[in-house]
């Protein structure tokens, strides 16, 4: 997958992984924004890590695809959760109130399980870890190895939110 900035704000996105919900022992790699906490779907990765689709509508929004660069459109996503999509490459981007509507969604009803496991690369030492090593900073995400050797200070209370939504998106995508 190629580097690609944010839709929202323009932020290198980094790259993560999670279990396929179609294919036993395979993965997703998505790619999350560690400034608004957005994440980006390529085409068919949304279907493949949560079950779900987008129907594309009409109304263009103000961003641009970090994929191709066409114009997103509004989306509804399957639960009704409003998303941005691409047209062009079928692509889609989640923002960070979009992950809250999963989750709170999610308490209504019981959603299939995912196979476990999540990764992500260090900012710090370029490795792949698993998620619950993962430290936000302020660059973005580090595994507790690298923080604690740096002794970086602690995340601020913005960071630690959007860790949380993230977290929660991320149990919600594997069906905890």
């Amino acid at each position: 997958m190629s580097e690609r900035d944010c839709p929202d704000c323009d932020t290198h996105m980094q790259p993560f992984w999670l279990p396929s919900s179609k294919a036993q022992g395979s993965e997703v790699e998505l790619d999350r924004c560690n400034d608004c906490g957005g994440v980006w779907f390529d085409a068919g990765e949304l279907s493949e890590a949560t079950r779900r689709s987008v129907t594309p509508g009409k109304e263009k929004t103000d961003r641009r695809c970090p994929e191709c660069d066409s114009s997103l459109v509004r989306g509804l996503l399957a639960g009704g959760v409003d998303v941005e999509t691409c047209t062009s490459c079928k692509g889609t981007f989640l923002e960070a109130r979009d992950m809250e509507a999963l989750i709170r969604a999610k308490k209504a009803t019981k959603s299939a399980s995912a196979p476990g496991g999540t990764g992500f690369v260090c900012d710090g030492c370029g490795q792949r870890k698993p998620f619950s090593l993962a430290q936000p900073t302020l660059t973005g995400l580090e595994c507790n190895v690298c923080v604690a050797a740096r002794k970086a200070p602690p995340p601020d209370e913005a960071q630690t939110e959007k860790a949380g939504v993230f977290g929660k998106f991320l149990g919600w995508l594997r069906g905890e």
